[in-house]
């Protein structure tokens, strides 16, 4: 019954017989506003938040999941599983079919034109969202304990199939407690087997990384190069960094290892540093603070703090506090960086430890400038010539406090861009760069 605040009862029973004459076309009205209302949440759901439509029937029921809610055409990685699924999409795009893929990124929208909600659907890398811990149960160990459990990482980027051609922005994110013990496929090996010429890594740090490559059999023929970032690298490392420890025991392979990168074959290292002790022992061993071996591309900005360690038995061994050699390639060049870890080498005859990198082993087509050593630290002396790399004081690198004096062309260009980035932060007297 129908109560009028006014008329009571009786008013009510006068409403309802005209609400009942007018009843039908009302009814059809609100029906038509009712289809209306449930096309709108229809459209709304096969929206994406960069306005792209979601095709297919799990959009129109609001299941998909937006991978690059930041719509800067790469695709989120909030976990390590989705870190091990990069494998199986090497340039990128999301179009990956994998099952290990599909389970790492469920209910992804899959349509060409607004794939995992990249702006437009096109997808150019990825990029962490957060910090990763490979020792998931923080008892220490990476084992078979944590969940997922990577006790022995494979590379992302395989080494001759299928390299990394994309982007991995870490924005200034860390991945902690990376363990390798590698196996017979000891070509490649870091968080990146292979990086191609066009692909690019900034802003990753790399923690306590353990990389322990044991006494055993070899692959025939080639060469291995072992980075905890990268083992063999064409593209870009920008601001990147890592620490613990890359060793390899007595294996008769040939190894170039580096703190970060293990071959720099192209492209640039900028305002990158690595703490990570370095230590191998083999046949013709390269062993560099930052870069095993530099053969092509520019090192900028950048230092190495970790102790380096190279031993050859009979044959030479190259160790050097910020690279192991620069081969003979004119590209090559070394700018404003420095190293302070303590440098050893061992092996036959023209056996080389340095205190910056093993120049007895580089042709004279590289260069080199405004870049030092720490004769103190690294237990390598100076030179006595006058040409950079220059071994200096502690308290000559820890004494200035900016842009002056033996760092007064520090100032770089890191990004590529126009101009001076200022990469430095020099901090207080008693301090190195950073």
């Amino acid at each position: 019954m129908f109560y009028s605040p006014r008329g009571g009862q009786a008013g009510g029973a006068r409403r309802g017989a005209a609400m009942t004459r007018g009843g039908g076309k009302r009814a059809a009205i609100g029906a038509a506003l009712l289809i209306i209302a449930l096309a709108a949440v229809a459209a709304l759901a096969g929206v994406d938040s960069s306005g792209s439509n979601i095709s297919g029937l799990a959009a129109a029921q609001g299941t998909t999941t937006d991978y690059d809610d930041d719509n800067d055409g790469l695709i989120d990685v909030t976990t390590l599983a989705q870190l091990n699924a990069i494998r199986h999409d090497s340039n990128g795009n999301g179009d990956a079919t994998h099952a290990t893929y599909v389970a790492a990124f469920p209910n992804r929208d899959t349509n060409a034109a607004t794939r995992m909600g990249c702006p437009s659907g096109t997808c150019t890398g990825y990029e962490l969202r957060n910090d990763l811990d490979f020792d998931t149960d923080d008892d220490g160990d990476v084992d078979s304990s944590d969940s997922p459990s990577f006790p022995n990482w494979r590379p992302l980027g395989a080494p001759f199939t299928a390299p990394y051609t994309a982007e991995f922005k870490g924005n200034n994110h860390t991945i902690s407690n990376l363990t390798m013990t590698g196996d017979s496929a000891l070509y490649r090996l870091g968080l990146f087997g292979t990086l191609s010429s066009s692909g690019l890594i900034t802003g990753v740090g790399l923690v306590d990384v353990n990389i322990n490559i044991p006494s055993g059999s070899t692959p025939s023929g080639g060469t291995a190069r072992v980075g905890a970032l990268v083992g063999y690298k064409e593209g870009t490392v920008r601001s990147s960094y890592s620490t613990g420890s890359v060793s390899v025991s007595s294996r008769t392979l040939i190894f170039h290892l580096g703190g970060l990168v293990g071959t720099n074959q192209s492209g640039t290292i900028a305002a990158s540093w690595s703490s990570a002790a370095v230590s191998l022992s083999g046949t013709n061993p390269v062993a560099g603070g930052l870069v095993g071996l530099l053969t092509n591309g520019p090192v900028i900005a950048s230092y190495a703090s970790g102790p380096v360690s190279a031993s050859g038995g009979t044959t030479t061994a190259f160790a050097g506090g910020l690279m192991g050699g620069i081969q003979n390639m004119s590209t090559a060049s070394v700018s404003s960086s420095y190293a302070l870890g303590a440098v050893s080498a061992s092996g036959g005859s023209g056996t080389v430890a340095a205190g910056l990198l093993s120049e007895d082993y580089a042709i004279d087509a590289f260069s080199v400038s405004d870049s030092y050593w720490d004769v103190g630290t690294t237990g390598i002396a100076d030179d006595a010539d006058s040409a950079s790399p220059e071994g200096v004081s502690t308290s000559d690198l820890q004494s200035i406090t900016s842009y002056t004096g033996i760092f007064a062309n520090w100032n770089a260009n890191v990004n590529g861009q126009t101009g001076a980035d200022d990469p430095w932060e020099f901090g207080q007297a008693m301090q190195y760069p950073r």
